[in-house]
């Protein structure tokens, strides 16, 4: 958080951009994303770290009710409906990753933690080899100035591999970056 009389303001401190020029004329989100959040309120949301606020706050709750009405096996109503933490599911070592992976869902919520973004993802990726689905969350403001990027480019389904880098977190965890996917 900045220190007191450091707060972000509407200017950025470098290349003199305002917040409001961030995103101009970005792509529009694919059909299945629509709705789900806005890119200039994400990124302004990061930037400035003020709240975020949801389109849809029920989302999430919806979300989980809908997967367990809609499971197709008795088997697929009493699995959990998990979101692993990407924190927790990548090694924290240099260089451990995700693999080629397929971001094919994407919501973007809240935090409520009183440090860090204000703002988190949830994601969901299918492994380009396996084609396993998982789904992730995490805060980590790099990767998702990556993510708010590629998607005002117009790139849906964003094929990737989230990697641990060199340098560290506040936090003393080897950060995020992601890459394409070979």
């Amino acid at each position: 958080m900045a220190a007191k009389g450091n707060e972000p303001s509407g200017q950025l401190v470098k290349r003199g951009i305002s917040v409001a020029d961030i995103l101009q004329n970005p792509a529009p989100l694919p059909d299945e994303l629509q709705g789900l959040f806005d890119l200039k309120s994400w990124a302004t949301s990061l930037i400035t770290h003020k709240p975020y606020n949801e389109p849809n706050p029920e989302y999430l709750s919806q979300m989980l009710m809908v997967q367990t009405l809609t499971a197709a096996t008795i088997e697929d109503v009493f699995a959990q409906q998990s979101v692993r933490k990407l924190q927790e599911a990548i090694p924290n070592v240099p260089q451990a990753s995700t693999g080629a992976i397929a971001i094919n869902d994407l919501y973007v919520t809240s935090s409520d933690f009183g440090e860090g973004a204000p703002c988190y993802m949830i994601f969901g990726a299918a492994d380009l080899e396996t084609g396993l689905f998982a789904r992730y969350s995490t805060g980590a403001q790099g990767l998702q100035a990556q993510v708010i990027r590629i998607l005002s480019f117009g790139m849906w389904p964003i094929k990737c591999k989230i990697t641990r880098m060199d340098n560290k977190d506040k936090g003393g965890r080897f950060m995020f970056r992601m890459f394409p996917p070979d």
